[in-house]
């Protein structure tokens, strides 16, 4: 009797984030999909090893664990390699300039301040940006400004400062406050080449959470504001960051509709990235999003350095050539939930 109080539970939080509440009750059960889509055949098989249902109702309950978890399988497959990758790699590259990124959610309190430099020295990428950096994490990062002396800071003491470091010159840089007055967003064009620019966007909002925001939407509207501004920029376009959601989340899948920007993960595999200090409770928040001028040419998940997060690194392909809008046409339903996200977002704050 007690696999079926299971079940019910587990169809129950495989449904829930289908809703449309922005509770943190609600939505942290979108982070959990791969460990409760485990724990759904466990209990299956369970069922049908200890407790062969007998009456209608555990037939129902059966059947809906096993609905649930086709269903969720369904979502995350795409984030395995068992799936076509979205966005191959060409075989003639030599038309393609290279760029290196890597994203590092440092954590404000980590004092492992050389594992981190150890790391970078190693990798060498061509910019890397860390969040949740104030001002004692910037002072031991000066001594990266030799080799890269293109660099955006914003020490700030709450969790959520974020600073930029370029081996390529950097124009055109804002820092901007999209909803919460406290949580900065970077807006950049990195010259890795000659001609156009890449445009970067790097955005850390704030989640939801018993100890952040109560609901989801302070951190929907940023992302999808961060999308806007995508949308009036033409190729080529990263943008990157502690987005605090779940690439299959109905957020995150309405900021790929609106840019038409490509996720690397889809094929490659999932790359989670918190909690680095517990493999069981591991969900990829940490994320690179580009324009379909560009190609994945490596994706790797870095070593542990005493964050909670583990960095990425990307070494993209970019081609050359005139720059050229990439957005797709949105249908006017589509817009309106973009504009009702936005504006709930904006109010909650």
């Amino acid at each position: 009797m007690v696999l079926y109080y299971f079940a019910g539970f587990f169809i129950l939080i495989a449904l829930l984030p289908l809703v449309h509440i922005k509770h943190w009750a609600v939505r942290g059960w979108d982070y959990v999909r791969v460990q409760t889509s485990f724990l759904q055949a466990f209990v299956i098989f369970l069922i049908l090893i200890l407790s062969y249902p007998e009456r209608d109702w555990q037939w129902g309950m059966l059947i809906g664990l096993i609905a649930t978890l086709t269903l969720q399988i369904i979502i995350v497959i795409p984030y395995s390699k068992i799936y076509p990758v979205g966005r191959k790699r060409p075989k003639n590259t030599s038309h393609l300039k290279k760029l290196s990124l890597i994203t590092a959610n440092v954590l404000q309190d980590n004092r492992e301040y050389d594992k981190f430099r150890d790391l970078i020295y190693k990798e060498e990428p061509d910019v890397f940006l860390t969040m949740e950096t104030d001002k004692k994490w910037e002072a031991e990062l000066e001594c990266f400004e030799k080799d890269y002396p293109y660099t955006v800071k914003v020490p700030i003491d709450n969790y959520y400062g974020m600073h930029l470091y370029s081996k390529y010159k950097l124009t055109d840089t804002r820092v901007e406050y999209m909803v919460e007055e406290d949580v900065p967003s970077i807006f950049t064009k990195v010259h890795y080449r000659k001609g156009d620019p890449l445009n970067l966007i790097c955005v850390h909002p704030a989640p939801p959470s018993p100890t952040e925001n109560e609901t989801s939407k302070e951190r929907d509207a940023e992302l999808l504001l961060a999308g806007k501004k995508v949308r009036d920029l033409n190729a080529p376009i990263v943008v990157c960051g502690d987005l605090n959601d779940v690439v299959w989340s109905r957020v995150s899948r309405l900021f790929r509709k609106m840019t038409g920007l490509i996720d690397p993960r889809i094929g490659r595999g999932l790359y989670p990235t918190f909690h680095a200090e517990y493999w069981y409770l591991r969900f990829p928040i940490d994320h690179m999003f580009h324009s379909q001028d560009i190609y994945v040419e490596e994706m790797r998940r870095l070593s542990y350095y005493g964050s909670d997060h583990f960095p990425m690194y990307f070494s993209l392909l970019i081609k050359n050539g005139t720059p050229v809008d990439t957005h797709p046409d949105l249908d006017k339903e589509t817009e309106e939930e973009i504009e009702e996200n936005i504006e709930e977002g904006v109010e909650a704050h």
